[in-house]
């Protein structure tokens, strides 16, 4: 039965019905001797059916809240389980062997990432589309979601096949056969919620064409990819990329003919999966100091403390780090009332570099003194603030989608507050090679500036309450 279902009335013939209690069976009255099925009683009684849950309407919203929640959780542990699986470089390589490792594996695998992060982001933006306008879900929706979800769960596999056997046939069929799976799995969702009606009935027909749109073209190219990868791998990748370049074409041309259709209220499924990737970022980043202990599980007691103590420090800046990075995304998305397409994708750009923390974590808990280790750090920090500008400048643009009511002067504020951290990092990329044991002095700034804004901002904030409550006593007087 739908969900969405009237709920079974079982007490309408029931009079005097106690508040809370549910009849199954309409009771004899006293004084008779009517019993249930008994030959010569008065009457038999009709049965009363108690209705099954499902009958019964949720609460409006609920049950696609919980889908995204969960859906954004697991993604997230999926995007972050791809930066798990590349390679890092083993201890005691000297300068030059750690330069050729860098170069030679870890950022080949770096470019095989964020091919694979663009893929599960236009999954991602597949999936948010098919439930902005859901108002209700059914059985089959959710049993469909868990088969998506499934196959992004799976995809570190063959994602970590790639970093070992690139180039290799079997491994582009292993990785296409999981995206057919993920695609047509989408399709199929988005066929249930046009077919059962769970769509909202003020769903925009352009919206509708468009979605319908893309998931057909991605669904047939990835279908068709997996059927060339047995023949040409190198033609089968070029299908694969090709069909997402049109479906993005596509998406852009159906933007220009209904310009402003593109801009939805709200921002709380990029929030959704901002807090999920930030905090599943955030734990992995313990992976170095467990990694240390396991490494040195051999050594006496002592020898293992201390190594777990010497990765301890860097851990605690970079969560610090991340963490003041998500408050000022916070901040600003407080302040951002609609988004489109381009933020989206923006906020991906920022998440990217959120999820690369722990592997530049792990690099340089790995060699502390090297140079190259201290400015692939600095670097990822460096580009993470920066999008948070990028994305503020972008919002905040002719008050594109921030509240109309913010003058210029506060615009700016706020873009200057979210430049500071980045500044301190490109700052310590400039000495790195120069004093490279300036680097980390100048990180430990960066979170002193905003502990420091942290203490000051009530004291603001009370002086500007201070003097507006003045300024009315004056105006009154």
């Amino acid at each position: 039965m739908n969900a969405a279902s009237e709920p079974l009335r079982n007490d309408a013939s029931i009079p005097n019905q106690p508040p809370g209690r549910e009849p199954s069976l309409r009771q004899p009255q006293a004084g008779t001797n009517e019993r249930a099925g008994e030959p010569g009683g008065l009457a038999t009684p009709s049965r009363q059916w108690i209705p099954p849950p499902d009958a019964f309407r949720p609460t409006p919203g609920s049950n696609i809240t919980r889908i995204y929640g969960i859906s954004d959780c697991v993604i997230a542990v999926a995007f972050t389980l791809f930066v798990v699986n590349i390679r890092l470089p083993p201890p005691g390589l000297n300068a030059s062997g750690l330069r050729g490792f860098v170069a030679g594996n870890m950022l080949v695998d770096d470019a095989l990432y964020v091919g694979v992060y663009l893929v599960v982001a236009s999954s991602w933006i597949s999936h948010y589309r098919i439930l902005t306008y859901m108002r209700q879900s059914n059985a089959l929706f959710v049993l469909l979601n868990v088969v998506f979800l499934g196959s992004i769960v799976f995809l570190p596999v063959p994602v970590a096949l790639f970093y070992r056997y690139v180039g290799q046939e079997g491994v582009w069929q292993v990785f296409a056969g999981t995206q057919l799976v993920t695609s047509t799995t989408l399709l199929l969702m988005w066929i249930v919620a046009r077919a059962d009606r769970l769509l909202d009935t003020e769903t925009p027909a352009t919206y509708v064409r468009s979605l319908t749109a893309r998931l057909l073209i991605i669904s047939c190219g990835t279908l068709l990819s997996f059927g060339v990868a047995f023949v040409s791998t190198v033609v089968a990748e070029g299908i694969f990329l090709f069909q997402f370049l049109l479906a993005g074409l596509l998406h852009v041309r159906s933007y220009r003919r209904h310009r402003g259709g593109d801009y939805l209220p709200g921002t709380t499924r990029m929030c959704s999966i901002t807090d999920n990737m930030t905090a599943v970022a955030l734990t992995f980043l313990i992976a170095t100091i467990t990694s240390a202990g396991a490494s040195n599980s051999q050594q006496p007691f002592a020898q293992t403390l201390a190594a777990i103590w010497t990765a301890l420090p860097l851990y605690g800046i970079t969560f610090l780090i991340v963490g003041f990075y998500w408050l000022s995304h916070h901040r600003l998305f407080m302040l951002i009332r609609r988004h489109n397409m381009v933020l989206i994708w923006l906020n991906f750009a920022f998440l990217l570099f959120i999820e690369l923390q722990p592997q530049f974590n792990a690099l340089h808990a790995t060699y502390p003194s090297s140079p190259l280790t201290k400015f692939l750090y600095a670097v990822n920090q460096a580009l993470c603030g920066l999008m948070l500008v990028v994305i503020w400048v972008y919002a905040a643009q002719k008050h594109r989608l921030i509240d109309g009511t913010m003058n210029r002067a506060q615009s700016v504020a706020i873009a200057w507050r979210a430049l500071v951290p980045p500044l301190f990092f490109l700052l310590s990329i400039a000495v790195v090679f120069f004093r490279s044991g300036y680097a980390v002095p100048l990180w430990l700034l960066v979170i002193g500036v905003e502990v420091a804004r942290e203490i000051a901002s009530p004291v603001r904030r009370g002086i500007y309450q201070a003097r507006r409550v003045i300024s009315s006593a004056e105006r009154k007087v």
